[in-house]
């Protein structure tokens, strides 16, 4: 009678227990493969973002805050190609910037990239306006190495004078994602903002509608499903 009971408890704790990922399907996220690739310094302006899909829905889940943030991607044969467009009334920059783990006290953009659903090993960019990059890899649960970097990530970034939006965009060659175990067929992918209201204080936001309590980015479930599509 006592192990009748007992069964179903433990797999019910057992399925409790998993990473959300690891219950339901992944969100889907479908990215335009593209020929263009613009010349290096021209990335921001290439004409190639008129065409491509824009995504501008993200989410403050912490601070229930709406948020305008555009963000575009695309692949080519040769690179993956972001940008962000971001309203920023409180820029929040680290002065004098002195070392990559500063950028951890800015506004930023942040991406992270993983061969698999579980983020057993994924891989971080957070990018300041300034263009300063904190690059690492890690895995679950939050080991960063930040020692590694990218080495193939290019940046470039844009502030409006009255330093109230600012651009973020960049590359990310193919080649070096496959030497990472990431196929650009099928790969998992979380896009991501931090805005600091005051050097004490930061609002996060996620493309993906976040359903937990606890601030916290670096979990399966806050990854889509990335897939490619000719375009």
């Amino acid at each position: 009678m006592t192990m009748n009971i007992m069964l179903p408890l433990i797999v019910l704790m057992t399925a409790l227990s998993l990473p959300l990922s690891s219950q339901t399907a992944k969100p889907k996220f479908s990215i335009e493969h593209r020929k263009a690739e613009p010349a290096k310094g021209s990335i921001i302006s290439d004409g190639v973002w008129k065409k491509v899909a824009v995504k501008q829905t993200f989410h403050a889940p912490w601070s229930k805050l709406k948020d305008d943030t555009r963000f575009q991607c695309y692949l080519s044969d040769n690179y993956f190609y972001f940008k962000f467009r971001v309203n920023d009334p409180t820029l929040t920059l680290k002065r004098p910037f002195k070392k990559k783990l500063d950028v951890a006290a800015e506004d930023r953009a942040e991406i992270f990239l993983s061969a698999t659903a579980d983020m057993s090993v994924y891989y971080c960019m957070e990018i300041d306006p300034n263009g300063h990059t904190l690059d690492y890899k890690a895995g679950y649960y939050r080991k960063f190495d930040y020692g590694w970097s990218f080495s193939t990530l290019e940046t470039e970034t844009s502030k409006a004078s009255d330093l109230k939006s600012y651009i973020v965009a960049g590359r990310l060659s193919t080649a070096e994602m496959k030497r990472l175990g990431i196929d650009t067929d099928k790969f998992y992918m979380g896009v991501f903002r931090a805005d600091f209201d005051t050097p004490r204080k930061v609002v996060w936001y996620s493309l993906l509608p976040v359903y937990r309590t606890k601030a916290d980015f670096h979990l399966p479930e806050m990854l889509f499903e990335a897939t490619s599509h000719q375009k």
